[in-house]
């Protein structure tokens, strides 16, 4: 199985890419394929506002690669009590419908306060949920995120067990839709 692990930010010293890399290790520890998508990847003619309608070859890369995935997992940071506006316009990129349609879907939350990003989670599970994603119902949310992780793993040993049992769980929810064994 494929699966696109999205850093949802293009800040640069991000936790969320910390968080991703963890992610991307718990899928590849159960046998799955990984393309780690960063944000940080698309290129500044993201920003020309004819992008939408003469995508550029860079562009095109990585909708592309998020095209091929069986299930994406989205690393969200919550920045100003919403999602990064980089992962909006990414999502805005992909092709209708097929961006998200019948595409499973999972969301981890990240953020430096106690709301642990669910707000930042909300509002790009309604985006997906509006491009008609299959929305897999585990959400993991981490706060106080500048002292979650040590040595670039989470220091909370619950945390990496329900980070493992939501890789595990999704997997056999995709499996589960596409009608195969888990």
């Amino acid at each position: 199985m494929r699966i696109s692990v999205v850093c949802g930010t293009n800040r640069e010293g991000a936790l969320s890419r910390v968080l991703a890399t963890e992610v991307a290790e718990s899928y590849r520890q159960l046998g799955h394929e990984i393309d780690s998508l960063d944000m940080a990847e698309l290129p500044p003619d993201v920003l020309n506002a004819n992008a939408y309608k003469e995508k550029t070859p860079a562009i095109q890369e990585l909708i592309d690669r998020f095209l091929a995935c069986d299930g994406a997992v989205f690393v969200i940071p919550e920045y100003n009590g919403s999602y990064p506006g980089i992962l909006k316009l990414f999502v805005d990129m992909l092709p209708f419908p097929e961006g998200f349609d019948s595409r499973p879907c999972a969301f981890i939350g990240l953020a430096a306060g106690q709301f642990k990003s669910l707000r930042a989670v909300e509002h790009f599970q309604q985006v997906a949920g509006y491009r008609n994603a299959y929305i897999f119902p585990r959400r993991l949310f981490i706060g106080d995120s500048y002292s979650a992780f040590i040595d670039g793993k989470l220091a909370d040993d619950e945390l990496s067990e329900r980070l493992h049992d939501q890789a595990a769980k999704f997997t056999a929810f995709i499996s589960a839709l596409s009608g195969e064994k888990s």
